[in-house]
């Protein structure tokens, strides 16, 4: 059952571009790196340096490219007649000329478009997105309007947008991670249901070890079940978890006030569940693996993604933030296992024997593996490093977190 989750939250910083782009006005901001991977983040398009004509959002694909993509989209009455883009590497400059205006001519990513042809959307794969790497954006357009009125336009935002040095408007941003993990966003997630039929919901500092009871709230629809598939969206900051024999899904926000709420009804039983992008997996109690997605609604959709043998007594799962595996610790008579699963391959592999204690494990968004070590003989749980491939446990780095007062579920 998954009672504990881990979040380490990266930061990302501006930097300055390489030179010959002289730069002013330069800002700082913090983002995180799944608004890359599993989000979009969005500028204004502004035509005429003052006119909001549209939007452009920059994010991640999914495909297994991890390319960058740049999608212009208009607001009703405005329309793309052509579209210039620049997405470069750590080092690479955007061309200007020796004045320092833009030379949109030379972007690498360009379209033009008829002019009457309604096209309102237009996005670019461009390259990949490399973890721990600086990129530079420059977007350019030029729209035209239902009257009429045509305008050059560039995205901009507020937060991080830096304007050429030439006597020509137009920004560029320019983007990386730096891969640093404040202590203070190293948050760790713990669930009680109690006799009473309440849900306690704690959150663990792993920078302090202070322990927080951050939700508590009469939960009836547990009664007589366990609480399991716990798991944790930083994105939108909602736990999800399953009761009622195991086919139930219900989130609670811990953004808001409100009692935990039913999202909708399992296909599989669920033993345990982790949170990737904006998907749902768990594992059922046939060790069948599953993925539910969902809609604006929240309408969701199930499907079968591969499975692990029979015999394995499945402890915890996480994926990796990468995208392309889940992660397992198993009970092998009495000894924890850490086995990968690949999603495009399906094949399972045994990474490494833990050892005799119970383990749980999550990743942080630094594509980093942590297992949370559970010692019977003493009132702390150790947070140890992890080595995804080789399994080998860092101690230079543990943490000791007292949870002396809190209860982490039945299967821990």
């Amino acid at each position: 059952m998954k009672n504990i989750l881990l979040l380490f939250a990266a930061v990302l910083v501006i930097i300055s571009c390489q030179k010959p782009i002289p730069i002013e006005n330069e800002k700082v901001t913090d983002l995180g790196l799944s608004s890359f991977k599993y989000g979009e983040i969005e500028h204004t398009l502004f035509g005429g340096q003052t006119i909001p004509v549209g939007s452009v959002t920059i994010g991640v694909t999914e495909d297994g490219l991890n390319n960058i993509y740049i999608k212009f989209e208009t607001d009703p009455g405005w329309y793309i007649k052509e579209t210039h883009v620049f997405v470069g590497p750590e080092g690479s400059s955007v061309p200007v000329n020796k004045p320092g205006n833009p030379k949109i001519g030379h972007f690498p990513f360009g379209t033009d478009h008829q002019y009457g042809d309604g096209t309102t959307m237009v996005t670019y794969p461009t390259i990949p997105y490399v973890i721990n790497s600086a990129f530079v954006v420059a977007t350019h357009a030029v729209v035209y309007s239902d009257d009429g009125q045509e305008e050059t336009a560039w995205a901009y935002n507020e937060a991080n947008s830096t304007r050429f040095s030439g006597k020509r408007w137009g920004w560029f941003q320019s983007y990386t991670w730096d891969g640093q993990l404040p202590a203070q966003c190293n948050l760790l997630y713990i669930t009680q249901y109690d006799v009473n039929g309440i849900l306690h919901i704690f959150q663990v500092n792993l920078g302090s070890g202070e322990v927080i009871e951050i939700s508590q709230e009469e939960f009836l629809a547990g009664l007589g079940s366990e609480l399991d598939g716990s798991a944790w969206d930083p994105l939108t900051n909602q736990f999800y978890f399953v009761s009622e024999s195991g086919n139930e899904l219900w989130i609670s926000d811990f953004d808001e006030d409100v009692p935990s709420n039913l999202v909708g009804a399992l296909e599989g039983i669920a033993i345990d569940g982790t949170y990737l992008g904006n998907t749902y997996y768990y594992v059922d109690a046939n060790n069948q693996i599953w993925s539910v997605t969902f809609d604006d609604d929240m309408n969701m959709a199930q499907s079968q993604v591969g499975s692990l043998t029979a015999d394995m007594d499945i402890i915890d799962i996480a994926a990796n933030p990468d995208g392309q595996g889940l992660y397992f610790v198993v009970n092998n008579n009495g000894t924890s296992e850490l086995i990968k699963y690949d999603l495009y391959s399906g094949a399972s592999s045994l990474v490494a024997i833990l050892g005799t204690n119970m383990f749980q494990i999550a990743f942080d968004e630094d594509g980093e593996l942590h297992a949370i070590e559970q010692t019977p003989e003493e009132d702390n749980s150790v947070v140890h490093d992890v080595n995804e491939n080789t399994g080998e446990i860092d101690n230079s780095m543990d943490v000791d977190v007292d949870v002396e007062d809190v209860v982490t579920g039945p299967r821990i």
